[in-house]
């Protein structure tokens, strides 16, 4: 049940606050919060002398944000493992390890 609890808490990290999606292209602003660069950019378009953080609203005089390629990776891996899952539930038969290391199906 850990593992579990620990692959929402990598999917809720992963999530982008705007778009409720999986990070696409992150950014940082200098609040902390991440985002797609694509939503916050358009929830930024409109404006010229004040940049709120659209979690926080903390307000920044111009327009930062930097790429987290480690969040990129990170959440590629959510991604994965969320498929991993997946496909796991999918299969009626119970998995367990196989004599080479890998996985095999059984029956109990």
């Amino acid at each position: 049940m850990e593992l579990v609890t620990a692959l929402v808490n990598l999917q809720e990290e992963s999530s982008c606050p705007i778009c409720l999606e999986y990070l696409k292209d992150p950014v940082t602003i200098n609040c902390g919060h991440n985002f797609c660069r694509s939503c916050l950019n358009v929830s930024w378009k409109d404006l010229d002398d004040t940049f709120p953080c659209p979690v926080c609203r903390f307000c920044f005089p111009y327009k930062s944000f930097r790429r987290n390629p480690q969040l990129r990776n990170l959440t590629e891996i959510a991604k994965q493992l969320s498929r991993l899952k997946k496909k796991r539930r999918s299969s009626s038969w119970p998995m367990l390890p196989g004599k080479l290391g890998g996985w095999s199906p059984t029956s109990h």
